[in-house]
């Protein structure tokens, strides 16, 4: 994948690198479903719960949610020492099947969220989810939650593909 969305989300949170205030967070994987497929279980919302070990919930704010602009609320489940979060999101870039993502600056912590949809020359498709995390409180939390919401990441790429394709293929990394 040219870009893996690291670059991407550390200038969308006013980075040139990560420093001791950054936690990056990621998770990648091979399908052998087209992009198009993998987007069409990744955009359906409200279904990723089913997939996603992170998510508690998700709901649509409005009709426009799959746009630039869009909202969708996101109750999330990031275990201790952060427990149970409640967030709304707003796409800041959004093309079907390639690439989508999601920026904010909340109680002092700047984030960044990015899928990425990458066709393969085998008609498969390369999936990169990435999120980073600025502030000191995530400095000071990073060490407690770091390789934790790591693997979680890397659950999500999974179990898309799992949701897609009804077996998880083969994932860069361990579960």
């Amino acid at each position: 994948m040219p870009e893996t969305g690291v670059a991407y989300c550390l200038e969308r949170v006013g980075l040139a690198k990560p420093d001791w205030k950054t936690l990056v967070v990621e998770g990648s994987g091979t399908s052998k479903a087209t992009a198009a497929d993998l987007w069409a279980v990744w955009s359906d919302l409200e279904h990723w719960p089913n997939w996603s070990p992170i998510h508690r919930s998700v709901a649509p704010v409005d009709a426009n949610t799959l746009s630039i602009g869009g909202s969708f609320d996101q109750e999330l489940g990031l275990g201790f020492p952060v427990g149970v979060q409640h967030e709304r999101a707003t796409f800041d870039e959004f093309q079907p099947a390639a690439q989508v993502s999601w920026s904010g600056d909340k109680n002092g912590i700047r984030s960044c969220h990015r899928w990425q949809f990458q066709p393969t020359p085998d008609g498969g498709t390369r999936i990169h989810n990435v999120e980073i995390f600025v502030g000191t409180t995530m400095g000071l939390i990073k060490p407690l939650v770091g390789r934790r919401w790591n693997r979680l990441f890397q659950r999500a790429v999974d179990g898309l593909i799992a949701a897609t394709t009804g077996a998880a293929e083969g994932s860069p990394r361990g579960r």
